[in-house]
């Protein structure tokens, strides 16, 4: 016997799995998730340099801006919409791995994930 769906209070049937907008939330790990099954799966981590970020792959120490911007998703908070991310997705200026690293966004942002924020540019459409 069918389990009866979730209703809204007009008794119009709900999705669980959205955000009752008809609209799936996703969350940063299931941004990475996707980012890693498309080959995007090497992470990104501040290097010791300001402005400068560390591949995981072949553990390069490089400038922000050297970095290939592949593509960028801003996250927001299901609570809270100031606090927000950034996940970019890039590929490394040595050995072309392609990775990515989540960044503060907005004011609550760290010096060293606005540093960061300013050298990643996004180049193309």
């Amino acid at each position: 016997m069918a389990q009866p769906q979730p209703a809204t209070a007009d008794g119009e049937p709900t999705n669980p799995a959205t955000d009752g907008n008809g609209l799936q939330p996703v969350s940063t790990t299931d941004v990475l998730r996707d980012l890693a099954a498309r080959g995007i799966a090497t992470d990104f981590v501040p290097g010791e340099a300001p402005g400068s970020l560390l591949c995981t792959n072949c553990r390069s120490v490089n400038a922000a801006g050297d970095f290939t911007v592949l593509e960028e998703r801003r996250m927001e908070g299901a609570s809270d919409p100031d606090d927000t991310v950034l996940i970019v997705a890039a590929s490394c200026p040595v050995c072309r791995a392609n990775g990515a690293i989540v960044l503060g966004y907005g004011p609550e942002a760290s010096e060293t994930d606005s540093d960061l924020l300013l050298a990643l540019t996004r180049t193309g459409p």
